[in-house]
Parts: C-alpha cells; sequence; structure tokens
C-alpha cells in the first residue's frame, strides 16, 4: 500500500488571480473619504496601510487631513491603479503582496525553500500539542457563550484542507469551490514566507494586526483569514437574520444579530489564524499524509473536548 504524502496542489488558476491586480474604484473612494476618512477608511481601502493607520490615530490630522483627501481622493486612486498596472506589466506581484517573487520567477516545483530549518520531528510532535491545546481554548470558550459557528467554520477549514487535493469533483462545486482556491492562497503565501516558530504561530493573530500597518507580509497574511471570516461571519448573519421575529422588538433582534457578527469574527480570526498556519506548514513540508490525518484529528478531539468540559454538547 502506498504511503501518499500530502500535495499542496497549486492552482495556476489562483497564481494568476493572485498576481492580476484588483482596480481600485473611485465611487468607492469617494464614499468612503466621505463618512469614513476621519479613520482612514478610504486609504485602508487603497492599501496605504500606514497613512490610514495614523489618519485613524489622528482623527484625520485632526479633521483637516481628512479635508484634504477628500478633494484628492480621486488623484490618489489613479495613481494607485497606475501603479498596479505598471507593475502587473512587468509581472510583478500587486503592491500587497511586494514581498513574492516575479511571476515569472515562482517556481512551486521544489519544496518551500524554509523547510531546511523547519522539518524537524519535534515540530511536528508541538504542531500536534499546540492543535490540540488551541482546539480545547475554543471549545471551552464556544460552550459557555455558545458561539459555536466559529467550531464549524475550523472544522469546515480542515476537511477542506485534507480533501483539496484528493477529491477532483470538489472543484466544480461551487461554495467548496471557493473556500479550496482559499486554501490554495494561503498555502501560496506560507510556501513564499518562512512560517518561523510554532510557539509564536500561535500568537499570530495578535502579531499580525500590530505590525499590518508596517509589513506587508503581516497584511497579507491578516486579509487573508479575515477575508474567511468575513464571508462565514456574513452567511451567519444573514441565517441569523430570518429569526428576528423571534425577539421582543426587531432592533432587539438586530443588536443581538450584530454583536454575533463581529463575535463570530473575531473568534474566527484568533483561531482559524493559528491553526491554518500549523496545518499548512506541515502540508507544505511534505508530510505523509497519515501525519496531517493526526494533527487534524487532534485539533477536533480538542475541540469536542472543550465543548463536553463546559457542557456545550
Amino acid at each position: 500500500m502506498k504511503a501518499f504524502s500530502a500535495d499542496p496542489d497549486f492552482s495556476q488558476a489562483v497564481i494568476d488571480e493572485l498576481y492580476c491586480p484588483k482596480p481600485k474604484y473611485f465611487p468607492i473612494a469617494f464614499v468612503l473619504a466621505v463618512f469614513g476618512g476621519l479613520f482612514g477608511a478610504h486609504r485602508f481601502y487603497l492599501g496605504r496601510t500606514l497613512t490610514a493607520s495614523l489618519m485613524f490615530l489622528t482623527a484625520g490630522g485632526g479633521m483637516v487631513w481628512w479635508i484634504i483627501d477628500i478633494f484628492i481622493v480621486k488623484r490618489l486612486v489613479t495613481a494607485q491603479n497606475q501603479q498596479e498596472k505598471a507593475r502587473h506589466d512587468a509581472g510583478e506581484p500587486p503592491l500587497n503582496l511586494a514581498f513574492l517573487p516575479a511571476k515569472n520567477a515562482l517556481s512551486l516545483a521544489e519544496l518551500p525553500a524554509w523547510i531546511e530549518w523547519r522539518s524537524s520531528r519535534s515540530r511536528v510532535y508541538g504542531s500536534l500539542f499546540l492543535l490540540t491545546l488551541i482546539g480545547f481554548i475554543l471549545g471551552v470558550i464556544s460552550g459557555p457563550t455558545g458561539t459555536y459557528e466559529p467550531t464549524i467554520i475550523v472544522t469546515i477549514f480542515i476537511v477542506v484542507s485534507l480533501f483539496a487535493a484528493r477529491w477532483e469533483m470538489a472543484i466544480k462545486i461551487p461554495i467548496i469551490a471557493s473556500l479550496m482556491r482559499w486554501i490554495h492562497k494561503l498555502r501560496l503565501y506560507y510556501y513564499n514566507v518562512d512560517p518561523g516558530n510554532i510557539w509564536l504561530l500561535s500568537f499570530r493573530p495578535i502579531f499580525g494586526v500590530f505590525y499590518a500597518p508596517f509589513s506587508a507580509k503581516a497584511r497579507a497574511e491578516v486579509r487573508l483569514y479575515l477575508e474567511l471570516g468575513v464571508v462565514f461571519s456574513i452567511a451567519f448573519f444573514a441565517s441569523d437574520l430570518l429569526e428576528l421575529s423571534q425577539h421582543e422588538s426587531i432592533w432587539t433582534g438586530l443588536g443581538l444579530t450584530l454583536a454575533e457578527f463581529v463575535q463570530t469574527l473575531i473568534f474566527t480570526y484568533l483561531f482559524v489564524a493559528p491553526i491554518g498556519a500549523l496545518l499548512t506548514t506541515q502540508i507544505l513540508l511534505s508530510r505523509r499524509d497519515w501525519v496531517i490525518w493526526i494533527l487534524s484529528t487532534a485539533c477536533v478531539l480538542g475541540i469536542w473536548t472543550g465543548l463536553n468540559v463546559t457542557g456545550g454538547i
């Protein structure tokens, strides 16, 4: 019986999508500048994270910077799109992925460059411990609060990660196909970025938020996990809206639903990020399939145990 190795299965379509910049639109930037410019919303939209953060911290530079930006926002959008087009024509990645190599220099035929110092057996044992612990903490938190959405999201992520390179029919199922493409993006990110010490991966969500204004790598990682969190949070939010009639008033129900939306997004980001980083980097190291299955099962069992301890199930 052949012992298969986990296959990152990079998709050329995903690579093409990543290296194709998304244009920024003036109407969107203008609305954000008018209604959220005091906190740098339009600059966040344009990818100018550092100056956006400064606007956020200074309330738009005492409103002066905000007012100026309302008049020059069209120029900012034009400059952004022109710069992205020039990079695309040169085969370079978009600005938000500037740490990646040029497209014609991207080679995924070999194992990651960081494999030499990240492939020890102790890393597998450490990942096993951390995945179990993080899963347990998620279960303990989800039980008393009744916030089961993040546990569902983590479980879906693990299942799709296990079958992404094995089930050819999955790519034809719209929702699963979209999640698989997101997982391929995540794998491409960690292929090109040294994941570092596994113990630090557990704090990745916290570090990422603080480093994002100053690091393109941190911004890309935060954005990836926020994409997943926002999509699932919106889906759960939409289902919760159908139950508004069960509350004393629509406004009370809407307030509770919005609170659950924010809670789901935060929990998803805090727990999917370290689990995703630990599991994905082990897959990139071409571990045997049974190793990935054990790591994944340990995380799920950790969640189940945590829920049991708190009476969540």
